[in-house]
């Protein structure tokens, strides 16, 4: 089976820095991206029972999806840089507010009953997302 995810170096200067993205880099990244992610929400959706207008795949700065009052799905393109298991869990939390628009108990029992370790994947975004976004 293929690699879904595509992993770029981080090379690190003398300073401690990260380099930032080529143009190339984040081309491919985005190109990438914008085949697999509305894909991804597409079958998450359904395993959900949820519904949504439009996915909308975007390098953000600050955050790495949202979910609109509309049902607009928004996906950071750096999605393809995390591991598999992540990437699922920020998908399935933008899906799970199309059943509950908050961050509410009932919130994180429909992301639980999807992902039940989805803690797993909040832990590594806080270890590693800053570095990836950061590349932007």
């Amino acid at each position: 089976m293929a690699r879904d995810i595509r992993t770029i170096n981080i090379r690190v200067d003398s300073e401690g820095s990260e380099d930032k993205f080529s143009t190339g880099e984040f081309d491919s990244i985005l190109t990438e991206a914008k085949e697999k992610l509305p894909r991804l929400v597409a079958r998450y959706a359904k395993e959900m029972g949820v519904s949504y207008e439009k996915v909308f795949v975007k390098a953000q700065k600050t955050r790495w999806g949202s979910c609109s009052s509309k049902g607009n799905i928004n996906l950071n393109c750096l999605l393809m840089n995390v591991p598999a298991y992540v990437r699922k869990y920020v998908i399935v939390h933008e899906l799970a507010h199309r059943k509950e628009m908050n961050h509410s108990e009932r919130f994180w029992k429909v992301v639980a009953d999807e992902i039940p370790e989805y803690q797993k994947a909040i832990r590594w975004l806080k270890q590693n997302g800053e570095s990836i976004i950061g590349r932007l």
